[in-house]
């Protein structure tokens, strides 16, 4: 059974979102983390010392910063903080950039930046004796090869060979990873490797559904207008909606990076492009309790089959809907998937 954490953003008021930590920790949770999003979300650097102080056994921290909004002995400064807060219970992610930097119009961090910053950061909590895990989010081959070399874990970004991951496409990823550790010299059991799976949950069918249209329009993004080099190909399947995915991913709005709706309840530039066709045609984990567990147990199975794989889950929606989704997954997916 892998450990489970969660990936929970800020956007659904303080008391909501500490009873979500608290019920995290509950339920088992390992790691709680939080958005770094400098235009789109509120700082996260105030909202996981609440985390901290009001829980006891979960890990927390960014999920994922960058080094170029914030400086890498800035971000070890408040890891170490976190750290005292909670007695011991920091994490930190950290990656390239995605909103946080494009929307100041920045590129991603190279491979050398990312690098630096890692070991900054790692000779900062040296210093002050202070255990806490570095998790990277492996984009790219440099990033990966750097992470498999100076990271406690790796936070797995396309492993599953497209934008249906399918078990049988995840545990391929996974055999590529553990491969590339060989190469470098890593042994694979040594790594925490995160498994990421983002999702909205909805008795109203149809909520769920319209709660991931971000994603689609993200989706296509990373498709047609920032393509990386372990980005998906578009599905032949979607070929009919290929002009409408590609006006979508050119209609990615990073100031409502991740979700649907604006703050103040209206549907987002890039969700107001997608198509209740595409948003249905793509495929993507949303529904209700019963018509999402089996996909989702599936993808549990998967990370089983290997010991040091975590899952990670990322509960979407709008307006509370987060919380709500969250809730669901706990209350009527995890037993299942634990028994």
């Amino acid at each position: 059974m892998p450990k489970t954490g969660v990936f929970m953003f800020h956007d659904f008021g303080y008391p909501a979102f500490v009873e979500s930590a608290k019920l995290a920790e509950e339920h088992g949770f390992n790691i709680f983390g939080l958005i770094d999003s400098t235009d789109a979300y509120s700082d996260y650097c105030a909202w996981d010392g609440l985390v901290a102080v009001n829980t006891s056994k979960i890990l927390i921290g960014p999920w994922v910063t960058n080094p170029l909004t914030r400086h890498p002995r800035v971000t070890a400064n408040h890891m170490l903080t976190i750290h005292e807060l909670s007695k011991g219970r920091a994490v930190l992610g950290i990656g390239a950039g995605d909103n946080a930097v494009r929307s100041m119009g920045v590129k991603p961090a190279s491979g050398a930046v990312m690098r630096e910053a890692v070991e900054v950061i790692r000779k900062k909590f040296k210093e002050k004796k202070a255990d806490i895990p570095i998790y990277v989010a492996a984009a790219g081959p440099l990033n990966t090869t750097m992470a498999l070399q100076l990271a406690d874990g790796i936070i797995a970004q396309g492993v599953g060979g497209g934008i249906r991951s399918s078990p049988q496409g995840v545990l391929a990823g996974l055999e590529r990873l553990k491969a590339r550790a060989k190469e470098v010299g890593r042994d694979f059991n040594t790594l925490q490797i995160v498994l990421q799976t983002g999702f909205a949950i909805s008795n109203n069918r149809k909520e769920a559904i319209e709660e991931m249209r971000w994603s689609v329009s993200s989706m296509m993004k990373g498709i047609f207008v920032q393509r990386r080099p372990n980005s998906p190909p578009f599905p032949q399947d979607l070929e009919r909606f290929r002009e409408e995915a590609k006006r979508v991913g050119e209609a990615y709005d990073y100031f409502n990076h991740m979700r649907t709706h604006t703050p103040d309840g209206q549907l987002a530039r890039h969700s107001k492009a997608v198509s209740d066709e595409l948003v249905e045609a793509v495929g993507l984990l949303a529904g209700t309790p019963s018509e999402v567990l089996p996909r989702i147990k599936a993808l549990w199975q998967a990370a089983s089959s290997m010991p040091n794989v975590n899952l990670v889950i990322t509960p979407h929606g709008s307006k509370g809907g987060r919380k709500r989704t969250f809730e669901l997954f706990v209350k009527e997916i995890l037993p299942k998937l634990r028994s």
